[in-house]
Order: C-alpha cells, then structure tokens, then sequence
C-alpha cells in the first residue's frame, strides 16, 4: 500500500516537475502579411506578391490598353490568366502567384476578368440548370459565357549558385499578354528577384 509520508509526497511533486519540465512547449504569435520575412533559401509570399503587383502595372500601363479601348468605344479589354508554369528545379506554389496577379487585375479597375479555374465547375452547374430539374424561372441559360480578349501566361525559372558557405539564389518570371483571336503577342516582360544567403560553418 502506497502511503502518503512526507517522502512519498517530495516524490511525486518531484516526478511531476520533471514531467514538465520536458513537456514540449509552443509559442506563437501573429504577423505582419505585408512585412518582408526571409525564413529560409526558398521562393515565398512576398516574392509572389511583389512580382505580381510589378507586372499587372507593367502590363496595364503599355499602349495595347489604350488602343484596345480606343478601337472598341472605350470597352475594356477582357483578360483571362493562365496558371503560371513553374521551370525551376525547387517546388513553388504558382497557383498563389497566378491568384496574385488576378487579384490585381480585377481590383485595378481596369479590366473585365474571366475565372478559368472554375469553368468545368460552372459547366456543369449550368448542365444542371438545363436537365429539367430547376425551375423555369431561375435556370440559367447555355451559350451566355463572356469570352476573354486576351490571355495572360508566363513562366518562372531560377539559377542558384553556391560557394562554401554562400549561396544566391535568382528568380525570373517572365509574363506574356495574348491576343486571343490573332495571337499576337500584346505585351510582354521580366521581374527578376535576386537573394543573397550566408551559412556560418557549413557548405550547401
């Protein structure tokens, strides 16, 4: 029978203490989203949201905007964005550097925008509406869907370089505006990010 004497007590408080005191501990806190943080040698959010607001006010600042609008009695041009293609050797979320860019073209005022990724889905909505399920008054008609005038796409590569314990790393994103009907090439440009790492007593 296990007795509570001052000894057996000391024990426990003892044996609790310790359990404790090697209990993994987490602390966590709230940061800035528009603050630059550099946690590790790798693309991140920032490089996405910086490229993306450089090259929207690059491409909507050229002469084809306002020669669109100008033979079109001010319309504005309609832009649909390919999901950017990704020809580096490191893993990088493209799909939030194409969301970044579409995110700056609808809110630039300037442009009328068509969703791409959700096109199957609204097809099949609207296979939906036209099966005989929905009511008359509240289906939604086939052969209504906006065409886009212009496609914008791109690609972004990288070069790395490494030297005991240095390392640089350079990103370039490469965007073209298209023509939809001629395909002709409408706009085109680069962002290049350049980052410069340092690793004390140790290689890459």
């Amino acid at each position: 029978m296990f007795l509570k004497s001052p000894k057996n007590i000391l024990t426990l408080a003892l044996t609790a203490l310790a359990a404790t005191s090697c209990a993994p501990k987490f602390q966590g806190e709230y940061s800035d989203p528009e603050k630059v943080e550099i946690v590790d040698d790798k693309w991140n959010e920032t490089d996405a949201r910086k490229t993306s607001e450089l090259m929207i006010t690059s491409v909507l600042g050229r002469p084809w905007y306002e020669q669109f609008k100008k033979s079109h009695a001010g319309k504005q041009p309609i832009v649909i964005v390919q999901d950017i293609e990704n020809r580096s050797d490191e893993h990088i979320d493209t799909k939030a550097l194409t969301e970044f860019m579409e995110s700056e073209l609808i809110n630039s005022g300037k442009v009328r925008f068509v969703e791409k990724g959700r096109r199957q889905q609204v097809l099949d909505e609207l296979a939906f509406h036209n099966s005989g399920a929905v009511a008359q008054d509240t289906k939604k008609k086939t052969g209504n869907m906006t065409g886009a005038d212009f496609m914008l796409a791109g690609a972004i590569s990288s070069q790395v370089h490494t030297q005991s314990g240095d390392k640089s790393v350079s990103y370039q994103t490469q965007m073209k505006l298209i023509n939809i009907e001629t395909t002709e090439i409408q706009w085109t440009d680069k962002h290049e990010i350049k980052k410069k790492f340092k690793r004390s007593g140790a290689s890459w």
